[in-house]
């Protein structure tokens, strides 16, 4: 499927929830590839990354199965979770904790919060430096690196009959529009969370994203079917602060 062909059936198949634009990102290079592994490093995986007190470790998948345990040292896996995504791109995961040679994470799938184990022979871990807050009493996403504020902004969340979930969460695709009118504005950033309305959506899995938008007046509002919606202008910075694997708090 050439590029044209891909941008088409995104348009028509994701309708704020829809069957992920992660498509696109692989076409075009934009996900996020394998990080540098450290492999078993005789050091916690933060202290061989000379990762901060601030960073969140990120495990990119390095296996086509990727084999997730109930807990470390079990002998058989609970799930095996296909890499590339069935969007065809990198699977990763939101490392929680660090136990040995294991790593507790968060997963992409259904329900919300889901977490498990995997090898760290399995994976390659790398770090990224801030955080995202959606308060959605007050209608703001934050950017924060530890406790340092970089970035304040309205958004718009999902009415009371399609509520934004809470929980926590973190970026998993990263995928521009070069269509900036578009009902998804210039950027989106998918987030590995799910409508708990919506389980499906447009074709699609019903999962989150935080998004531009070509209708100022929904931001700062309850006015999506769950997605978060950003002015342009705000994506376009956020963006460039939230690499795949920026942790997502999303609170009421």
């Amino acid at each position: 499927m050439n590029r044209r062909a891909l941008t088409g059936w995104i348009v028509a198949a994701f309708v704020l929830f829809g069957s992920v634009p992660a498509v696109l990102a692989a076409a075009t290079g934009l996900a996020a590839g394998a990080a540098k592994g450290i492999g078993h490093a005789p050091l916690p995986a933060s202290a061989a990354l000379r990762a901060s007190p601030t960073d969140h470790l990120v495990a990119d998948a390095a296996r086509s199965r990727m084999p997730i345990y109930e807990s470390p040292n079990a002998s058989e896996p609970i799930h095996l979770l296909a890499n590339p995504t069935r969007e065809g791109v990198p699977l990763l995961f939101a490392v929680t904790k660090e136990e040995g040679s294991w790593f507790e994470v968060r997963l992409p799938m259904r329900p919300n919060g889901s977490t498990g184990w995997v090898k760290a022979s399995d994976v390659r871990i790398r770090k990224v430096p801030n955080r995202i807050v959606v308060d959605k009493s007050d209608h703001k996403l934050t950017v924060f690196k530890g406790d340092e504020l970089l970035m304040e902004m309205p958004a718009g969340i999902g009415t009371r009959a399609t509520p934004t979930p809470v929980g926590e969460f973190y970026v998993d695709i990263s995928i521009p529009f070069a269509n900036t009118g578009g009902a998804y504005g210039a950027h989106m950033l998918s987030i590995a969370g799910y409508s708990e309305v919506h389980m499906t959506f447009g074709g699609g899995i019903g999962q989150l994203a935080i998004h531009g938008t070509n209708n100022r007046s929904s931001v700062g509002v309850n006015s999506s079917n769950g997605c978060v919606r950003l002015f342009n202008e705000s994506i376009l910075r956020l963006k460039d602060l939230a690499p795949t694997g920026t942790p997502v708090s999303i609170r009421d």
